[in-house]
């Protein structure tokens, strides 16, 4: 079809595939011969394409791009997609607006709900233009160097590769989307291949890019979250006929947290707001339509089992239990506590019974089992914390936002320490009654590699920048401190309190 709408304009055009990625093709625009109307060359192109998308369906094409020399070119080509933007091409035909002296029309195809039909357009940026005057070649090039040396400085790259990005919605794309705007961050989805995890790929300034990876982790965990409490547990209300059906995962995530913090949440059935009170099982509507929940218990259905050990926790998302002193798992922690002739004035030790955030970490321990080749990945390691963060480390896990803000030696991360010696003098802050805390972890170190001031995630393990070590420490030949970069890479499982 393109041939067809191009063969009276044979000399004006060269298609060819790109040489950075065969899902794309390339339609270069030379006028000047022929005597050819410039709107008539930039209908033709543009028809073609939309031919080609409407008749042909492709599934290889991911996008296509027309370059153009000249700059009178630019309007003619700009018209000529407005005319044809309004259109119904194909439902998820998207026409990308003009950008510098480049025009992209980008192909997204299927359904919103398919993991393999994400499609996330990315951000366009002027350049930035020096321009360099010097006496001689020498002092060019030293400058250009200088330059250059302070750009890279400047210049991050991270890739985020896991499968919970396939499950991440379009509105999700669209919020990264506009990250890429307001950071100025270029920020690429690959899908990857079948036996592949799908990555997403940052550049731009280091602050920005490590504001953008948290943005991303956030929406990756929030997935995960999301569907891995509809696995333990089934939020329903009853549609127009009567019927019990179950809320979105997200409003079922919204409900079981009220419930956990005993809170009323607002949340919308058949896209009416409602006032949910998950502990009455009720829901009322702004002109006092009342509505009865239901909450299916799944807990048997769970793909990964919880510990033998933990108790009941009779319908609540977190749960702490006190250990008994004298009791086999109290012995085993306490051993842990004082097997580097630590004393402690134990108050109490309590489990953290959080079985999303359990299989959360059970998935990334698997996943680092397979990537490693090898079982030999967790540590029991210490985390000394103040009263105020507990509650946010027992529902959320070691938040690395608010982690190495005092000094982040080897990077920006959650710091765990191999003595508890050093977590309980250092960290364990009194709470106004002197009472001091203390967790004791499972901790995914898996490979890792010396950790540096700045770092936002682990160093390279090979030349591949997806192929990441684990974790960081403060000295490889003989560790006494660990820095992990992912919020599900350590499980608080006991909580310490003592004076």
């Amino acid at each position: 079809s393109i041939k067809k709408h191009l063969k009276k304009y044979i000399g004006l055009f060269i298609l060819f595939p790109s040489l950075h990625h065969h899902h794309h093709l390339v339609l270069v625009c030379l006028l000047g011969q022929g005597g050819a109307s410039p709107s008539a060359v930039a209908d033709a192109m543009v028809d073609a394409v939309v031919e080609f998308v409407r008749k042909k369906q492709p599934r290889f094409v991911q996008s296509v791009k027309i370059l153009i020399f000249q700059t009178a070119m630019l309007n003619h080509f700009h018209t000529s997609m407005k005319k044809r933007q309004g259109e119904t091409v194909e439902e998820k035909t998207v026409f990308d607006k003009v950008k510098g002296m480049s025009l992209f029309i980008v192909l997204g195809f299927g359904s919103e709900s398919s993991p393999v039909d994400l499609v996330l357009e990315r951000e366009e940026f002027e350049p930035t233009v020096f321009q360099l005057c010097a006496d001689d070649n020498k002092a060019l090039s030293q400058a250009k160097k200088r330059i250059n040396d302070l750009i890279v400085a400047e210049q991050a790259q991270k890739t985020i590769s896991d499968p919970f990005i396939s499950q991440l919605s379009q509105a999700d794309m669209e919020e990264l989307k506009a990250l890429q705007r307001k950071l100025t961050v270029s920020i690429r989805l690959d899908k990857g291949a079948e036996d592949q995890d799908p990555e997403i790929h940052l550049e731009g300034l280091t602050r920005d890019v490590f504001t953008a990876e948290s943005a991303v982790e956030r929406a990756e965990n929030s997935k995960r979250q999301a569907l891995l409490v509809s696995s333990l547990v089934e939020w329903q209300f009853p549609d127009r006929s009567g019927s019990m059906v179950a809320f979105d995962i997200y409003t079922n995530l919204k409900l079981e947290e009220a419930l956990e913090k005993k809170q009323k949440v607002k949340i919308k059935i058949n896209n009416e707001p409602y006032t949910a009170d998950p502990g009455l099982r009720k829901a009322v509507s702004a002109n006092r339509r009342n509505l009865e929940l239901l909450r299916k218990d799944l807990k048997g259905e769970s793909l990964i089992a919880l510990p033998s050990c933990w108790e009941d926790m009779k319908g609540d998302l977190v749960k702490l239990f006190a250990l008994t002193p004298g009791a086999q798992e109290y012995n085993n922690v306490e051993q842990e506590l004082t097997k580097t002739g630590l004393y402690l004035n134990i108050i109490s030790i309590e489990r953290v019974q959080n079985p999303a955030l359990w299989q959360n970490y059970q998935i990334l321990k698997k996943q680092m089992e397979t990537k490693n080749k090898h079982t030999n990945n967790e540590r029991l390691l210490f985390h000394g914390t103040t009263d105020t963060s507990i509650h946010l480390i027992n529902s959320k896990g070691f938040n690395r936002s608010y982690a190495g803000k005092n000094g982040a030696m080897y990077g920006n991360g959650s710091y765990f320490a191999v003595d508890p010696s050093y977590s309980a003098g250092n960290y364990a802050k009194p709470d106004t009654s002197g009472q001091k805390r203390m967790y004791q972890a499972r901790v995914l170190v898996g490979d890792y590699a010396q950790g540096q001031r700045g770092m936002i995630t682990p160093p390279p393990k090979s030349g591949s920048a997806s192929d990441l070590y684990d974790s960081v420490t403060n000295n490889t030949a003989k560790p006494t401190m660990f820095v992990v970069f992912n919020d599900i890479q350590a499980y608080p499982e006991y909580l310490i309190t003592f004076t």
